[in-house]
């Protein structure tokens, strides 16, 4: 039976960290993407009433609500720009993008040397 060293085991449990970090992070965002939406649904809603409404006392008690919903909506779109930024990102090494002035638009450059041709037509 192979034994497994000290150092693969570390490595094991690093590797097994990370991917459930990596998870926790992406239930994070879902859960401030949700509650985000949900908030501005809230205003949304709440100033469409408030245009509609004619009666001035109303619109009064109205507008305080929205008032009070916004700084709810500022909360809400902070936790989710923290959420956004802890999130993990993926890049794709083997993709550049670059500028050709001669044909003044963004050329698409693989280090595939194969793949080259089919994109930069």
């Amino acid at each position: 039976m192979a034994r497994i060293s000290k150092e693969q085991i570390t490595e094991i449990i690093r590797e097994e960290i990370d991917r459930l970090n990596e998870a926790s992070m992406t239930s994070n965002f879902k859960k401030a993407i949700e509650a985000y939406q949900e908030i501005q649904l809230k205003q949304q809603q709440l100033q469409k009433t408030f245009v509609s409404e004619k009666n001035p006392n109303k619109r009064e008690a109205l507008k305080k609500k929205l008032i009070a919903i916004s700084k709810i909506v500022k909360r809400a779109e902070a936790e989710f720009n923290r959420a956004l930024q802890n999130e993990p990102i993926e890049l794709d090494e083997k993709l550049v993008f670059y500028f050709d002035k001669a044909k003044d638009k963004i050329m698409r450059f693989d280090t595939d040397r194969k793949k080259n041709n089919k994109y930069n037509k």
